[in-house]
């Protein structure tokens, strides 16, 4: 078979007004080969099986169905029109395209890149990947990626990678997050490639539902749409210790069974600039202490408490801590804690029955007027009550301040040290 064919490369065959048949037997095949030496370079170019399969073998080259020339534009020259365009080298495919000009002249197969103009009359499939966004820090999208769907359970970020720049112009990938944890999923370039213009530039999806859409361009990647979906996390109501997620945004608290603290998530784990509203809703002597993660802290102290019904928190990250972007605090009317106690700046009063320390927080870090009365409420014995004002404040001078049985003393901040107002 290769003795004829190559036969036919040396002479040509000029048939007329014929029929041409060629008959394959079981399991034949029809093979077209290059100009190589036998045995050496020689490859096949086209296989006809039998069974009517059809291979072509394009080895880095392109194929094309190609029109004559037409002339494209005013006062241009001829261009070469393409019906379909194989580009063999990176596996592309166009239609309908400029292919060059008449003279030779590349023209517009340099100035028009290989793209697609189709027309569908149904429905069409591309790949959908699933991805657990749980298991490991990275994913590398594939060159056969086009739609992902990302589970994310855990509060770690995940990085989705994109493809090369050189390889994927004209490339669309799809994103959409499905999960409700605190973690990132963080879709950024190849290191040192583009983002929207910027150099390793991210774009995150936040939210469950959320979607992100990049196509690739000459010199970088570009966020065609992005979309983050209401959730049903946008009031989240909570009467027992809860850690808050990265959806949540208003959350409304009753602690009328139980005291219980509200826990942030990692202030460095949302995005800086996340915001949440804490909401008590109930009445009652039971306690709800708002608290960072960790050792992160709110406007610098560890905890906040919301004292009574309708007091509430809005809290926004910056990356590291929690700041308090607005507030309605009660002053706790009474506080009976174990000793030693760290004042709040939202306590009131503050009473005990037993020896021990008050603690007392920076009359500076309170601003002035801060009031606290503190009462020794035992009715037996002597123990007494140390109030100790922060670092070296002082109370009305004295470096501390003692309360015995029965007795109260109410101090107030000058913004400086604290000063008795009444005893």
């Amino acid at each position: 078979m290769k003795k004829l064919l190559l036969l036919l490369a040396f002479f040509p065959l000029l048939i007329q007004a014929q029929n041409v048949k060629a008959k394959l037997g079981t399991g034949g095949s029809f093979l077209i080969l290059n100009s190589g030496t036998p045995g050496v370079d020689e490859f096949v170019k086209l296989l006809i099986k039998e069974t009517g399969e059809v291979n072509w073998y394009l080895d880095g080259q392109d194929l094309f169905i190609r029109d004559g020339f037409f002339q494209a534009f005013p006062d241009s020259p001829l261009h070469k029109y393409d019906f379909m365009h194989i580009d063999g080298l990176n596996g592309r495919i166009g239609f309908n395209i400029l292919g060059g000009h008449s003279d030779g002249t590349p023209g517009g197969e340099n100035n028009l890149p290989l793209t697609s103009s189709v027309t569908l009359m149904g429905s069409i499939a591309t790949k959908v990947r699933l991805l657990d966004g749980s298991v490991g820090a990275s994913y590398t999208i594939q060159q056969d990626d086009h739609i992902m769907i990302i589970d994310k359970t855990t509060n770690t970020n995940t990085d989705m990678v994109l493809s090369p720049i050189a390889t994927s112009k004209g490339r669309e990938y799809i994103f959409r997050r499905n999960g409700t944890s605190t973690g990132k999923i963080i879709v950024k370039p190849a290191l040192g490639e583009k983002l929207n213009g910027v150099v390793n530039g991210t774009a995150t999806l936040a939210s469950n539902n959320s979607t992100l859409n990049v196509v690739c361009g000459f010199d970088g990647w570009w966020v065609i749409s992005q979309l983050e979906v209401q959730s049903q996390f946008d009031v989240t109501t909570a009467s027992a210790a809860y850690t808050l997620n990265k959806e949540d945004k208003t959350i409304l608290v009753d602690a009328s069974s139980a005291s219980f603290t509200v826990t942030l998530p990692g202030a460095a784990i949302v995005d800086a600039g996340k915001t949440y509203t804490i909401k008590r809703t109930n009445a009652g002597a039971n306690t709800i202490i708002v608290a960072g993660n960790g050792s992160e802290t709110i406007d610098g102290i560890a905890s906040i408490r919301l004292n009574q019904r309708f007091d509430y928190l809005q809290l926004q990250s910056d990356g590291t801590n929690w700041m308090v972007i607005s507030e309605r605090i009660s002053p706790s009317l009474v506080v009976n804690p174990a000793l030693p106690y760290a004042a709040t700046a939202y306590d009131g009063t503050i009473s005990s029955n037993s020896n021990g320390t008050i603690n007392l927080p920076s009359a500076a870090a309170v601003l002035g007027g801060k009031i606290f009365t503190i009462k020794n409420s035992a009715t037996a014995g002597n123990p007494v009550l140390t109030v100790d004002p922060s670092g070296a404040e002082t109370i009305d001078g004295l470096a501390t301040w003692p309360v015995a049985r029965g007795l109260f003393v109410t101090i107030q901040s000058d913004g400086t040290n604290w000063i008795v107002i009444g005893q």
